[in-house]
C-alpha cells in the first residue's frame, strides 16, 4: 500500500485522476482498519496510515484544483496566496510537484479560487451562448402592395424583441454576477448593443404602423387633395426601393 501511495506523487498532474486516488484511499483505509491489533502498533502502520490521512485531506483540494475551469489567471492566485510558483505549463509536471506547495495552509484561500474559476466558467458559457445567438441575425421584411419588402414582418420580429429581451435579462443576471470581473467589459459591450437594437427595432415597428396608417389617408382620396403639400411631402417619404427605407423615418424624425 505504501509504494502505491508513494507512486501519486510521480502522477504526471494533467493525468491526475483524484476520483480515482480518492477511491483507492478509501479502500486502503478500510484494510488498514481491518489489520490485527499487534500490527498497529508499529512505525510503518504509523508512517502509512499518516500518509493516506494527508492524502485524504488534500483529495478535495486537489479535485477543485484539477478542474478543467481552471486558468492561468487562477493559478496565479494560487502562487500569489501561496508563494510557491507553478510552472502549470510545463508538460513533465507531475503530482510531487503540486503537492511541494503548502497548501492545506492555505486551503479555504484555495478552495475559494477555484470556486471562482467554476463560476466563471458558467458566466463565460451563458455569455457565449448570448453572443453565439447575436452573431448574425438577419430581420425579415414582407411586400407593401406593389412597392416591394418595404416593411419589417410584424410576427417574426416581434419574436426578435422577445429573445432580446430574454438576452438581456442573461446578461443583466451576470453584470449582477459577483463573479464577472473577467468578462465585466464583454457583458457591458453587450447589454449597450442589445438595448439599442431592441430600442430601435421597437420605434421602428410603432413608425411603420403609423406610416402605414397615414399611407392610406395621404395616398389618393379626399384628403390628398385638400392638403396637397402634405401629401407631397408623405409621397415623397414613400420608399420606392429596397436601399430607400431611410426615407419612411424622415418623415417622422422625433423618433430618431
Amino acid at each position: 500500500m505504501i509504494d502505491r501511495v508513494s507512486g501519486y506523487y510521480d502522477i504526471l498532474w494533467r493525468e491526475v485522476n483524484v476520483e480515482e486516488i480518492n477511491n483507492e484511499l478509501l479502500e486502503f483505509q478500510n484494510r488498514c482498519r481491518k489489520l490485527p491489533k499487534g500490527l498497529k502498533e508499529w512505525p510503518a502502520f504509523f508512517a502509512l496510515k499518516k500518509t493516506i490521512d494527508d492524502f485524504n485531506d488534500l483529495c478535495p483540494l486537489l479535485e477543485l484544483m484539477s478542474n478543467k475551469a481552471m486558468k492561468s489567471r487562477h493559478w496565479q492566485k494560487i502562487m500569489d496566496v501561496t508563494k510557491y510558483d507553478f510552472d502549470i505549463e510545463r508538460d513533465s509536471l507531475c503530482l510531487k510537484d503540486i503537492l511541494d506547495a503548502p497548501l492545506l495552509q492555505f486551503k479555504e484561500d484555495i478552495e475559494d479560487i477555484c470556486i471562482s474559476a467554476l463560476k466563471e466558467r458558467d458566466i463565460e458559457a451563458k455569455l457565449k451562448q448570448v453572443t453565439n445567438e447575436w452573431s448574425q441575425h438577419e430581420l425579415t421584411f414582407v411586400s407593401f402592395k406593389n412597392r416591394g419588402e418595404l416593411l419589417l414582418r410584424g410576427d417574426t420580429t416581434a419574436e426578435t424583441i422577445t429573445a432580446l429581451e430574454d438576452s438581456l435579462m442573461i446578461l443583466g443576471s451576470l453584470l449582477s454576477n459577483r463573479y464577472n470581473a473577467p468578462f465585466l467589459k464583454q457583458i457591458k459591450k453587450w447589454v449597450s448593443d442589445l438595448s439599442n437594437t431592441n430600442e430601435i427595432l421597437e420605434r421602428w415597428l410603432l413608425v411603420q404602423n403609423m406610416w402605414v396608417y397615414l399611407e392610406a389617408v395621404f395616398v389618393g382620396g379626399d384628403i390628398a387633395k385638400q392638403l396637397p403639400k402634405e401629401a407631397k411631402r408623405f409621397n415623397y417619404a414613400l420608399p420606392n426601393r429596397k436601399h430607400d427605407r431611410r426615407k419612411l423615418y424622415k418623415f417622422f424624425p422625433t423618433f430618431f
